[in-house]
């Protein structure tokens, strides 16, 4: 039983990683047009996230079970995708793919393409 709480903690640890990641991700992109400096905005953005996320999975990694990491990359894999879709469905400015594609040519014989 204590395994599974283990594993479970590790997924839950890794959730919170990918909420904070996706959260600080949308903060910085929306006043990144804003800002008087973008560069600095978006270095100190990515720098932040990184240290945040890699520190979770390195104080995971100290237990010494791999499968916590497992459960844990799978918990930031998770939130990570819902994340991304639900700010794609809310925000009409973000989006994933084209919403329509263009209307496809059509050849006619002796046509080039």
């Amino acid at each position: 039983m204590n395994e599974w709480m283990a594993m479970t903690s590790g997924f839950l640890a890794g959730a919170a990683a990918a909420v904070f990641f996706v959260a600080s991700l949308w903060w910085t992109t929306v006043r990144l047009p804003a800002s008087h400096q973008p560069w600095l905005l978006l270095g100190g953005g990515a720098l932040l996230r990184m240290t945040v996320v890699l520190g979770i999975l390195a104080a995971l990694a100290r237990s010494g079970d791999w499968r916590i990491l497992v459960a844990a990359a799978a918990g930031f894999a998770l939130i990570r995708t819902v994340g991304v879709c639900t700010i794609a469905q809310r925000d009409k400015s973000f989006q994933l793919a084209p919403a329509q594609n263009p209307p496809a040519k059509t050849l006619r014989p002796g046509s080039e393409p």
